[in-house]
């Protein structure tokens, strides 16, 4: 005759046990980080945020529905973990729960879906491991369908870990796996598991910084502070110069702002083998070189035919 777990008493010598029944033991949450798949693919272009859906990004099942820190209120097996949102989904959040220990149950890995590297993001001049937090539309119910297209009640928010600790937003360009996080109950957890899955040996490597340098050799003389675009190595005046890039085929540009550049020391222009120092757009300090956008700079110094310039920027 079989016993029904609840009957199931747990004695303990001391009085400390989280559990006191059988039944109550066999109900725990555990939470695991799913491995890679190929199909889990976002493509995104200067957001914070995706939406995500069962037709196109996730395979169709359940969300576990995280609102608390530890979670009191899962009860589906095998479910995806998303954060319930203040409120709909459509916009970036820093929305998160965490278990008894501190760890964010809603927080993916990411890694470039081509080359498989992790993201990362620079800020000023540090870089940053980018990853998801899977986030559902306030009111989604526990064990409720992940939206499928045109339907989506999930998305990422892409986001760092700040040096303080602080989740962080930021925008993300291009095309990134992600993993996720599924609750299985302890009674109805497969027979073979690993418990810390395999995802991180296999980001294939993390991302190495090295340097792209464009090279200018001057063939017709530049005024001081003339503008001068990286890729051609032409003037805004009557300078030139013969550019040729270090690797081959690379794309050197500067940040998308000033204060990127000269706050960066990844950037750097150097004349005839010399660091120039940086200065603000638009002082004309002798000597410096100004941003002036992403593709153009100026040396506020003459360069006469035969000086060699260098533009050496970090490949991202």
């Amino acid at each position: 005759m079989p016993i029904n777990a609840r009957q199931v008493n747990i004695l303990r010598p001391n009085t400390s046990g989280t559990w006191t029944t059988l039944d109550q033991y066999m109900n725990r949450k555990r939470v695991y980080s799913f491995p890679w798949a190929e199909v889990q693919s976002v493509t995104v272009a200067g957001v914070q945020f995706k939406r995500i859906d069962s037709t196109t990004h996730l395979p169709s099942g359940k969300l576990a529905v995280l609102k608390a820190s530890p979670p009191t209120t899962l009860t589906t097996n095998g479910a995806v973990c998303a954060a319930e949102l203040a409120g709909a989904i459509g916009n970036a959040a820093t929305t998160s729960y965490s278990d008894s220990f501190g760890n964010i149950l809603n927080l993916v890995a990411l890694r470039d879906s081509t080359s498989h590297d992790e993201v990362t993001v620079n800020v000023a001049g540090v870089e940053y491991t980018v990853f998801g937090l899977v986030q559902c539309a306030n009111g989604t119910t526990e064990g409720a369908n992940i939206g499928a297209a045109a339907s989506e009640n999930t998305q990422l928010s892409f986001v760092y870990i700040a040096d303080d600790g602080t989740l962080t937003l930021t925008n993300l360009t291009g095309t990134v796996d992600f993993c996720v996080n599924k609750v299985y109950i302890e009674s109805q957890t497969p027979d073979v598991m690993m418990e810390q899955g395999s995802k991180d040996e296999v980001i294939t490597e993390p991302k190495e910084l090295t340097t792209l340098i464009s090279e200018g050799a001057v063939t017709a003389a530049f005024a001081s502070g003339e503008v001068i675009t990286i890729s051609t190595g032409a003037g805004a005046g009557t300078g030139t110069s013969t550019v040729g890039v270090v690797p081959t085929g690379s794309t050197v540009a500067l940040p998308a702002t000033e204060a990127g550049f000269t706050n960066s020391n990844l950037y750097q222009v150097w004349l005839n083998g010399v660091r120039l120092t940086k200065c603000a757009k638009g002082a004309g300090t002798a000597g410096c070189v100004e941003w002036e956008s992403s593709t153009t700079f100026s040396i506020n110094q003459i360069m006469d035919v035969g000086d060699v310039y260098a533009v050496e920027v970090p490949a991202l």
